[in-house]
């Protein structure tokens, strides 16, 4: 069977664009684009694709200045410095908006800051709803798992998510290549391959991950390609249209 050449990779995180995807907002776009300059892999001006510059876009589109931003300082002054006319701590009184990042160095006082601002019903973004995090000893809690305290105490659920599965992540992909041209590569069902599903992309998941091949098999729809890893992938017949 025919396919149209693969013309665009999109890693979660050869003459081919390619970007990498991140739904991890505790970390800023400059952490990652270091990391990957380090690391000697392809990088471009719009390889790094982050909920965050999702985030400040709608802001800017709302014309909101008085943002609570409930992050990691690292992302904290990041976001600052993309727009310094942004307030990124105002009182109770002047919050127009509360949008939460994976914020993982947080206090207590942070969290009812947080929270003052959340149960008066002001508007709540959050740049992503992933409920864990991988770390080195086990899923840690992330924002996903935010709002479902916030939901417990207040009742209050968020009015938008920026990251994954939110099609509009591939947005500046799907401007240069149409979704059949674009292989997406993500370890975890529930955000890469739903992102996949909905934008019209082709997908191939590594079970290297988060996801097993126990989860494959309770799918109804299940991922066009699985591989044990990434370096399992067939790139060159992807890029010439074989497969």
């Amino acid at each position: 069977m025919e396919h149209k050449s693969v013309k665009a990779v999109v890693f979660d995180l050869d003459g081919t664009p390619v970007y990498y995807l991140s739904n991890n907002t505790s970390k800023s776009p400059v952490f990652y684009e270091n990391r990957l300059k380090v690391m000697g892999l392809p990088l471009r001006d719009d390889s790094i694709i982050s909920a965050l510059y999702l985030s400040l876009d709608a802001i800017h589109e709302k014309g909101i200045k008085n943002v609570f931003f409930f992050a990691n300082p690292e992302v904290y002054e990041w976001f600052a410095a993309q727009d310094p006319s942004l307030n990124l701590n105002p009182s109770v009184e002047d919050t127009e908006l509360v949008l939460v990042a994976y914020h993982n160095s947080f206090d207590y006082r942070e969290l009812c800051e947080l929270s003052f601002r959340v149960q008066r019903g002001i508007p709540f973004w959050v740049t992503h709803t992933d409920f864990v995090c991988p770390d080195a000893n086990g899923p840690v809690p992330d924002i996903g798992s935010f709002m479902a305290l916030l939901k417990t105490a207040y009742g209050v659920e968020p009015e938008r998510s920026f990251g994954k599965p939110n099609p509009a992540m591939l947005a500046g992909v799907l401007k240069n290549f149409a979704p059949e041209e674009i292989l997406f590569v993500g370890d975890r069902l529930y955000t890469d391959f739903e992102l996949a599903k909905r934008a019209g992309c082709r997908f191939v998941l590594p079970l290297c991950g988060e996801t097993k091949l126990e989860d494959v098999k309770k799918l109804e729809t299940k991922p066009e390609f699985i591989v044990e890893s990434v370096k399992d992938i067939d790139f060159d017949s992807f890029f010439a249209g074989k497969i």
